[in-house]
């Protein structure tokens, strides 16, 4: 996309982060959040760290409602940004508030603004389409009629006031130093070793580099089992142009934590956020469709 067009379509929006999962909290103290497509196209590009938890966590329910939805966004809409590989903001702080209702991790102390930068047009949906959706006892849509989806595609308001998320391929400069020093506190808990690792990330996205960010992959072990991994992007670390931008760099630098005469840098160790699974065919609640469904083989991979 043209430079100056990308820039045009940036906006400031509102996110809630959940930086007590070791992972979210590395991007948010790095500073810039990249979606899973930002710099890549299926199957040569990471998941989104939602789908990734969707897989870790096993949560069969959502995993065949995500693939339901975006079947219909596949064949109807392929224009919109998938839910299964975009990052997600809100508006503004009015519509922010609304997802408190959500729990979870939708808590105040959670929210943070954001410039967000897409790469392609953006996605904007009425969320409630989604949270009243009707479900089984399990969870799981009601299959019976799902022409929801498509209103939900097409942008249109659901019944209630809208609740308005942005579904945005591309990167997201995290604004603010409070939610960056919890997750600050977070990596450097979990991970003293990696601080060094860290700073060079955080300078990494300081400019213009996707050095040091981390993202999770699926690979395909054998014909039946597939492995969940995080890893850190370490392309540009030799590239003599990054290099160049790093040396020329005249910000702050915690030069604590760049930790002068250490042999070696530090990694931090996402392990526990990964497995190993196997994908097998359910027959879907309505009993007219096989539906893929995960199960793990294995934790800390």
């Amino acid at each position: 996309m043209d430079e100056n067009k990308s820039k045009a379509l940036s906006f400031k929006g509102f996110a809630y982060l959940n930086v007590d999962h070791q992972v979210v909290a590395w991007g948010v103290y790095r500073g810039v959040l990249v979606s899973a497509q930002a710099a890549g196209t299926p199957p040569k590009c990471p998941v989104s760290v939602m789908f990734a938890g969707i897989v870790q966590s096993q949560n069969n329910a959502r995993f065949q409602n995500e693939l339901l939805i975006d079947a219909v966004r596949a064949q109807r809409y392929p224009q919109q940004m998938s839910r299964l590989a975009g990052m997600y903001f809100l508006e503004d702080l009015a519509q922010a508030d609304k997802a408190t209702a959500w729990g979870g991790h939708f808590r105040q102390e959670n929210i943070v603004e954001l410039e967000v930068h897409p790469v392609g047009i953006p996605a904007r949906v009425d969320s409630n389409w989604i949270t009243y959706a009707k479900v089984d006892g399990d969870g799981r849509l009601d299959q019976t009629d799902l022409s929801w989806v498509e209103r939900y595609w097409s942008g249109q308001p659901f019944r209630n006031p809208p609740v308005w998320e942005t579904i945005v391929h591309g990167r997201a400069v995290v604004f603010g130093t409070g939610l960056r020093k919890r997750a600050y506190d977070v990596i450097a808990n979990a991970f003293p070793n990696a601080l060094d690792m860290l700073e060079i990330s955080r300078l990494a996205a300081a400019v213009g580099s996707d050095l040091g960010q981390t993202a999770a992959w699926v690979t395909q072990m054998n014909p039946t089992t597939f492995r969940l991994a995080y890893y850190l992007d370490m392309r540009e670390a030799n590239d003599p142009e990054f290099l160049k931008r790093l040396a020329a760099h005249d910000g702050p630098k915690n030069v604590r934590d760049l930790a002068p005469g250490k042999e070696t840098f530090g990694v931090p160790d996402f392990r526990s956020y990964g497995c190993e699974f196997t994908v097998s065919r359910q027959l879907s609640s309505s009993g007219s469709a096989y539906i893929p469904a995960i199960h793990r083989t294995a934790n800390g991979i």
